[in-house]
């Protein structure tokens, strides 16, 4: 990234625009910044001595932003929501990691991925392989591991599904009593087991309130239905090549220290040197990269499109130990999710029971309605709603299988129709299809595409 030289502001007399101006040589007018900054972010202050200390720490704030910029680093600061506020206030309201004695726990724990020695390309950038939503905003809640969840969710469910869901934040912060605390802070860990356990709930229909309330996941509408996470790994600690190793698999969560005064004002470039591995925030690693010989790790913040790079921020890769702002050191964490069958070629037509004439698909464990094999109700799973599904369905435990036994496990047997793609219950582990009753064929379908 190249350096800047000067202080770039968010500050432009008698504009209406925020565009940023630099000012390499000119002390700054507080007066007409601070006017500018109330008009800029809505700001509304109890009085006038409360305004009189906010004005003082915004110019206290905004030295700073001036000093670093004189020294021609590899970011820039720049006045941004979050200037009014003490270190220790920004710290305490927009962060939120809270780490446990115990690291596991009863947590569905997948084991380490550890470096492999598979290549590593030179760049990743999942943002723009349409694997990441938009930008969020966390607002005055510690929620930042809500949103570090999600993200990693949101990106494994696109990469083994082809399909896209933003996922509700919300629910994390009023359901998950699995150890987090919703605004008082969590840890995505521990939100991931709650996701093998729970459905997981659509941002439309769950959407976020920045404050905890009551559980509403029983009515919401499922973005990942039960069963689709199936557990977390870890990445080795400290290990920077296996993290670009996870990371060109898929978005990482990874945790940080963003309780400093640079990062605060952050507002472009590759942040190096500023802070240490006391880890209070929770993020998203997105991708790697150089700029201009400068290697850096993308990471996805939740403080909205003001801040950074349009909501993300660029930080130092490459270095050693627990890495820059303690990211290596985590350990970051990354979900297991089901994956999908594609790429299989089956036949043009499948055979099933003239009682059973599909195509139907509903939620786990919910009975098909009027849908009956030797006249009980047959259990179905969820399918993606662009999936073209020719027949599925899961046979009553207590029936015989028809024709084929497809999987037995725990009494029950399973077959499927012919699709181009789909997703199934993790639960089974293979099945069998077939044309007629003497032809059939063994695939493993529904071992977890990432694992």
């Amino acid at each position: 990234m190249k350096a800047f030289v000067g202080a770039s502001l968010v500050a432009a007399a008698g504009a209406a625009s925020s565009k940023e101006v630099t000012i390499p040589s000119l002390p700054p007018n507080y007066l007409m910044m601070w006017e500018h900054f109330k008009e800029e972010y809505g700001k509304a202050y109890n009085g006038v001595d409360d305004e009189k200390t906010r004005f003082g720490i915004f110019k206290g704030n905004v030295d700073l932003i001036y000093d670093v910029n004189s020294k021609g680093l590899s970011y820039q600061l720049g006045v941004n929501q979050f200037t009014d506020l003490t270190t220790e206030e920004f710290a305490a309201t927009y962060t939120g990691l809270k780490k446990p004695t115990d690291l596991w726990g009863d947590l569905p724990y997948l084991g380490r991925h550890n470096l492999s020695g598979k290549a590593l390309a030179d760049s990743v950038d999942w943002s723009t392989k349409g694997a990441v939503t938009p930008v969020k905003n966390q607002a005055q809640c510690g929620s930042c591991w809500a949103f570090s969840t999600t993200g990693s969710l949101e990106g494994a469910w696109k990469i083994a599904t082809g399909k896209l869901v933003s996922l509700s934040e919300q629910q994390f912060v009023d359901c998950d009593k699995n150890g987090d605390k919703g605004c008082r802070g969590g840890l995505m860990d521990n939100a991931f087991g709650y996701a093998e356990k729970n459905a997981v709930c659509t941002e439309q229909s769950y959407s976020y309130k920045g404050r905890g309330g009551s559980c509403r996941a029983s009515s919401c509408t499922a973005g990942i239905p039960k069963g689709g996470v199936i557990g977390f790994k870890d990445v080795a600690k400290d290990d920077e090549q296996a993290l670009m190793e996870a990371v060109q698999q898929q978005p990482v969560s990874i945790a940080i220290q963003a309780n400093m005064p640079t990062f605060q004002s952050y507002k472009r470039g590759v942040l190096s040197g500023i802070c240490g591995a006391q880890l209070d925030h929770g993020v998203l690693a997105v991708g790697y990269g150089t700029d201009n010989g400068q290697d850096y790790w993308k990471v996805k913040n939740s403080w909205g499109t003001r801040f950074g790079e349009e909501g993300y921020v660029r930080l130092l890769r490459g270095k050693r130990g627990a890495g820059e702002c303690g990211l290596l050191s985590g350990p970051p964490s990354y979900p297991a999710v089901s994956g999908v069958v594609s790429g299989i070629t089956l036949p043009e037509k499948t055979i099933a029971d003239d009682r059973y004439d599909g195509p139907y698909a509903l939620v786990p464990n919910e009975a098909c309605p009027t849908k009956r094999w030797f006249g009980n109700p047959v259990p179905c799973f969820e399918m993606e709603s662009e999936v073209q599904l020719e027949w599925a369905h899961r046979v009553d435990p207590y029936q015989p299988c028809p024709r084929k036994e497809a999987d037995v496990r725990q009494g029950t047997c399973a077959s499927f129709g012919w699709t181009t793609r789909w997703r199934a219950d993790p639960v089974i582990r293979s099945m069998t299809w077939w044309t007629n009753p003497n032809r059939s064929a063994e695939v493993e379908a529904l071992s977890p595409m990432i694992v």
